[in-house]
């Protein structure tokens, strides 16, 4: 099967490397916003870089499968619906490396690095980007979710559009809100509120201005990450 990934930005680079060297997809093009398409020669490791627009002349929906690959949680779901609103199927990655068990459940635009380790009774929404995270037993882990180098207990939810940093790590039992962004380093051992920001272990949970965050994000014209 065939599949085209939206972003042109070192994620997708990553992401086309994994399709292709541990996955049965073929990557045949990247996607951009059509005010970003560079010009028609320039390829991206040796594959065009086409608009939306081209990409749905030239890779139908009956036979090729899209991915989002940005980074960004609000980006990436602004994509993500417009994709879907096309009629698009997603294709997922999850790496053959990555730790995990048969029990578990994934969402459309999946994307599970090498790194991972998730043990059973785990669920995973859609469009969610999980790098080097160890998920706990009975964890669920909501829509548009970005997951980098976390430990998370068993028993754990993770809401809808969070962030959660490197080697930052939640308590088992603890739900985190909406639209959190938990930094690096940081401990969470009690459920967080929506739209909290906690940047570092020293200060306590708190809602901060992720909502204004976000808002400003999607109010924007969507670019490659």
């Amino acid at each position: 099967m065939k599949v085209v990934i939206y972003g042109t930005g070192k994620m997708a680079e990553l992401i086309c490397y994994s399709f292709n060297n541990d996955s049965p997809y073929e990557v045949v093009a990247f996607c951009v916003d059509d005010a970003y398409i560079p010009s028609e020669e320039t390829k991206l490791l040796g594959l065009p870089i086409l608009s939306f627009e081209q990409v749905l002349r030239k890779f139908p929906k009956e036979n090729h499968k899209m991915h989002i690959g940005i980074g960004r949680n609000s980006a990436r779901e602004v994509v993500y619906n417009k994709v879907r609103e096309a009629g698009y199927s997603f294709a997922n990655y999850i790496s053959s490396k990555a730790n995990l068990w048969p029990d578990l459940i994934t969402g459309q635009n999946t994307f599970i690095d090498q790194c991972c380790d998730i043990q059973p009774f785990v669920t995973i929404g859609n469009n969610c980007m999980l790098m080097g995270s160890r998920i706990g037993h009975h964890s669920t882990i909501k829509n548009n979710v970005l997951l980098s180098g976390n430990t998370m207990g068993g028993n754990v939810t993770i809401g809808n559009n969070s962030f959660l940093g490197i080697n930052s790590a939640v308590k088992e039992d603890v739900c985190i809100g909406n639209n959190n962004i938990i930094g690096a380093g940081v401990f969470i051992n009690k459920n967080t509120e929506d739209y909290a920001i906690i940047s570092s272990s020293a200060i306590p949970q708190r809602v901060g201005d992720s909502k204004r965050f976000i808002m400003f994000n999607k109010s924007q014209e969507v670019k490659q990450a």
